[in-house]
């Protein structure tokens, strides 16, 4: 029971290409309900938990943020508001309050979402039969003898095209979404793993679909893991 791990650079098609392979094979699509779970499990509304998904931080960011504030246990008492150094631009750990006072507040902070994350990824490799979407599953599954990981890819001009034309965004908008997202997942997988995800040999099998058709690359992967299996 194979589980596939699809890294993918915005405006490549590979979200699509991998819901495709999830529809193609069977198998459970691991995307958005990651975010969902945790959201879930925590108690924490899901747009505060995508304020981590998939997003890293500047070197000097990350270093002064470890130093300054260091992360708490879930459920630990939340820091002094003098403590949060708005004058860094950095952002910590959230604490939600309830209305009333019975229900504690919810604690999440980014080792809480990264042990989640990690927690989460390791049981849908054990179970198998699932296409996990990005949150550094290459890394989390790479002794998985079970995964096949795979990376979709475009040149960086067609993919601010897809992303201007899909988003009704400006030509120069589309660069600097593409810019981003690109800086997020090195930035991610280098300060929370210690890889690069430009990485070769994280991957079986990188796809570009300047030069391959989208439906080609599901059909491509659905026949290695329909072997592999």
């Amino acid at each position: 029971m194979a589980v596939v791990t699809v890294a993918r650079q915005l405006g490549s098609g590979g979200d699509r290409i991998a819901e495709q392979v999830a529809e193609a094979l069977g198998y459970d699509h691991v995307d958005r309900r990651l975010v969902e779970e945790i959201s879930g499990i925590t108690d924490t509304p899901a747009d505060e938990v995508e304020k981590y998904d998939e997003k890293g931080e500047g070197r000097v960011r990350h270093f002064l943020k470890r130093l300054l504030v260091p992360e708490m246990s879930p459920g630990g008492f939340p820091l002094s508001s003098a403590a949060y150094f708005p004058e860094f631009g950095l952002e910590f750990p959230y604490v939600m309050e309830r209305s009333g006072s019975e229900s504690p507040a919810t604690y999440l902070d980014r080792g809480t979402y990264q042990l989640l994350i990690t927690t989460l990824l390791q049981d849908y490799g054990d179970t198998g039969k699932a296409v996990v979407v990005g949150r550094a599953s290459q890394v989390i599954l790479a002794k998985n003898p079970s995964a096949f990981h795979v990376k979709i890819i475009a040149p960086f001009g067609l993919r601010c095209e897809r992303i201007k034309q899909a988003q009704g965004v400006s030509e120069e908008q589309a660069k600097e979404l593409v810019e981003q997202h690109d800086r997020w997942r090195q930035l991610y997988l280098r300060n929370y793993y210690n890889a690069d995800w430009d990485d070769l040999l994280l991957y079986h099998l990188t796809i570009n679909t300047g030069r391959v058709d989208p439906e080609d690359a599901v059909d491509m992967i659905v026949h290695y893991v329909k072997r592999k299996d």
